[in-house]
Order: C-alpha cells, then structure tokens, then sequence
C-alpha cells in the first residue's frame, strides 16, 4: 500500500510538471541577432545580422529577407556593401565595409530584419595597445624538433585598467630543390630551386604554472578561437585575452606579461631527401606578436563564449546554448570594437 501511495504521488507530480517540460513553451518571439566588431583592421570587420526564433538562445534561424542595417561613426552613415561569399540566402546576411576605424570613434549600429523586429547597439573604438618591449625566446618541448615560444611583455598600464589580448604569429620560407631524371639519356640533373613562403598564427601554450602569466594584479589570460561570425577573422584568430585590474598599477606604472605559443619546426634546419629521388628543402622561421585592445563589451562578449565551451558541464554537452553576454537593445549579440598593432618580424635562436 505504502509503495502504491509512492507511484501515485510520482505520478502527480509528473502531471502536475508535464508544462514545465514542455520546452516548445519556452520559445520566444521572433527577434534580431546582430554582431559587429569594429577595428582599425579592416579585413576583420563585418556586420552579421540574422533574424532568430529563440530557444533558450540562438537556435533557430528565421527565413528573412529584406533587412536594412546602418553604421554611423561619430554621427557620419557608412556605405554597407552585401558580402555574399559570406551571407547565407535568406538567412545571415553578412555586410562589410572599407572604412578603418580610429581610435575614440564613436560606432552605433542598427538593424531592421522584417518579420523579428529592429536593434541598435553602440561602441567607442578603444585606444592603441599602450607603449610596449617585448622578448621572444624558443624553449625545446619534449620532441626534438618542437619547441616553445615565450613572449615576455612590458607595457605601461594606464592605471584605469584595461583588456587586451595577443597572438603569435609565424612566418616561414622554404627554398627546395628536386634531382630530376632526362627521358632521353637517364642522366641526373637538378632542377630548379622552388621558393614558397607561409604564415599564420600559432596556438597558444599553456604554461605549468598559471602565475607566471600575470606578476600584476589582473585576470590570467584565457585563448579563444573565434570565427568570423562573432569577430577576430583572417590571419588572427588564435588570441590569448587577459584584463587588467583597474587603480592595480605598480609605481613604476609598468606590467608584465607571458604569453606561450607552440611551434613543431626547429627555427632553421634543412631536411634531405634520398631514395628514388634526392633533393632536399631549407626553412627559414620569423615570428612576432600581435596585439590588441578591447572595448569592455568586445571582451565581455569574447570571454562569455571562451566560459560556454570551456566548463566542466561542455564536456558533458551540457554548457549552455544561450549567449550569456549581449549589448544589443531589442536583441541580441554584441557591438563591440578593438585595436590591433604588431611588431616586425624577428628570427629567434633557441
């Protein structure tokens, strides 16, 4: 009897929660998803917009068309062209521009998407990271052909605080040369010399100890991977993020940073081919550091979708599917900006 009364109980609890369960029941009205991160690097700048459906976030695209969006910069409109090697028909609509933005431009952008409604957000573009020195330095990893780099970043604090963020990119070229055989007598000869050139970013390392990373008082550094369709794109995207805490500036007003980055290639080397055919290829290595500075909502947005998919609940598939940041009105997404400089290439010895 006792386990009859337990079941029953259950079950009108279940009846009395079947709402609650009903997650057709948390869908929203139609609204606006947009996001544009303005900087002084032009390549990187697009204005997403996209109608949405939402389900504890943005998870249902609406079939729209005829959206109209508008930029001004300090109060003067911009020219949007359509990017339709971007844009998905119907759908995202992405918009992009040749103005470089400046420091202390004042950026507001809005957005009118037909059938979910109409957005605005705004932004000033952030200062130029401050005055800096750098040094790079490669430590061997565990193989003998990997190793580490350690940047070692001074920059004077302005005392007010501050978010910022860097990257490590590589450059290489390769000069390789193949023996090649004569149809006619068999012969060897050499070939000629290809000469090729890459770059890109490298990703970033973790050091052992996490301290080391800031000797002032701030926030240690997380890395994020965006794409394009939230911001960095192009040759950027591996950016180590950190914030300073504000009125924590040492007295002689300078703070120190550490970034790690992995490289799998020794910084100079040549490798031999034998066998069939001999021939081998040289590789020259150059590195420097990119650097940025963010508005306060660029970087609140960045580090709340670094939180989504970094948590102990992500590896389970259950980190949540909402954006958790957003300084749209009327919406959702984010209007944020930064700048970005970088330093000449150097070559570094191990």
């Amino acid at each position: 009897m006792k386990r009859a009364l337990v079941i029953l109980v259950f079950c009108i609890a279940l009846v009395a929660c079947e709402r609650s369960f009903d997650i057709t029941s948390q869908v929203g009205d139609n609204t606006v998803w947009m996001s544009f991160i303005p900087s002084n690097d032009y390549d990187t700048t697009f204005f997403i917009v996209q109608g949405t459906t939402p389900l504890a976030g943005i998870t249902d695209p609406l079939k729209t068309n005829g959206e109209t969006v508008d930029v001004r910069v300090n109060g003067q409109s911009l020219v949007m062209k359509k990017d339709g090697r971007r844009s998905v028909p119907d759908r995202v609509q992405f918009y992009a521009t040749d103005h470089v933005f400046s420091p202390g431009d004042m950026v507001e952008a809005s957005a009118l998407v037909p059938g979910a409604g109409s957005v605005h957000a705004s932004c000033e573009v952030p200062e130029a990271f401050p005055d800096y020195t750098w040094k790079g330095r490669l430590v061997p990893r565990s193989s003998p052909t990997s190793f580490t780099i350690i940047v070692d970043l001074d920059y004077e604090g302005p005392g007010d605080g501050g978010y910022y963020g860097a990257a490590v990119m590589q450059y290489y070229e390769e000069d390789s040369q193949w023996e090649n055989y004569d149809a006619e007598t068999g012969e060897k000869y050499w070939g000629e010399i290809y000469h090729t050139t890459h770059s890109g970013s490298l990703p970033p390392s973790g050091l052992a100890n996490v301290d080391e990373l800031l000797s002032a008082q701030g926030e240690a550094p997380v890395s994020v991977s965006p794409k394009h369709f939230n911001t960095l794109s192009g040759s950027y995207p591996r950016v180590q993020i950190w914030r300073d805490t504000p009125f924590t500036v040492p007295s002689d007003r300078n703070r120190h940073m550490t970034i790690a980055a992995r490289c799998s290639e020794q910084p100079a080397h040549t490798d031999y081919t034998g066998g069939n055919t001999d021939g081998w290829t040289e590789y020259r290595y150059k590195y420097r550091i990119v650097l940025y500075r963010f508005s306060e909502s660029c970087y609140n947005y960045l580090k709340a979708q670094y939180n989504v998919s970094n948590n102990d609940f992500s590896s389970l598939g259950l980190a949540p599917p909402s954006f958790v940041y957003t300084n749209v009105n009327g919406g959702s997404g984010v209007c944020g900006a930064y700048t970005v400089i970088s330093s000449d290439w150097i070559e570094l010895e191990k």
